[in-house]
């Protein structure tokens, strides 16, 4: 059986940048025997605008949100895959705000031990994978964004990848007959696949 891949896609644009490199880089893992699942957390339906710290999930034995709505199964689910893979365009420096309503809400899928002092969790050796798109460079842009992303990966003990796209024009039309970047996507889908 191939490696289980979940790609949570923050891109507001459906057919922007970001969603397009995610296609290729799905085709090539799909192609390479991979399993792939590509989530759009942006047409969610939430209650909450991200997690409200309610730490009810931190008073259950439950790796679980208690909040009710389509992101929860979403993150019920999340350890049963290899790869996460989070998927957005650079925005101020950071995630989309729609990405990052889903992943604070991953905070119901650590638990606090008080007596260690360390956070319990089900991501140790699987892999966090970042794709991101940029329209500037890569330093003091997209690098910010890897540094967030690379940081939480060594906290929980994941293996870290990216696939990064700075200098990606504002029209998708221009991106999408890039047959390089294509290319470099779909070959990227197949090494995760084989990682």
């Amino acid at each position: 059986m191939g490696r289980k891949i979940l790609v949570l896609c923050g891109s507001p644009r459906r057919n922007g940048n970001t969603n397009t490199i995610v296609k290729w880089v799905e085709e090539g893992a799909a192609g390479a025997g991979a399993e792939v699942e590509c989530v759009d957390v942006v047409r969610l339906n939430y209650k909450t605008h991200g997690c409200t710290a309610c730490m009810a999930c931190q008073n259950s034995d439950k790796y679980e949100c208690v909040i009710d709505d389509e992101a929860t199964p979403i993150l019920k689910r999340m350890t049963e895959f290899d790869i996460i893979a989070l998927a957005t365009p650079v925005y101020c420096f950071g995630p989309t705000a729609q990405l990052k309503v889903f992943t604070d809400r991953m905070y119901s899928l650590f638990k606090f031990n008080h007596e260690t002092k360390k956070f319990v969790h089900n991501f140790s050796g699987k892999t966090l994978v970042l794709i991101a798109t940029a329209a500037g460079e890569y330093d003091n842009n997209l690098q910010l964004l890897e540094q967030a992303n690379e940081s939480f990966a060594k906290f929980v003990g994941m293996k870290y990848i990216s696939l990064l796209e700075p200098f990606a024009p504002h029209d998708p039309d221009e991106l999408v007959v890039n047959e390089e970047l294509q290319e470099k996507s779909i070959a990227f889908g197949k090494s995760l696949a084989c990682s």
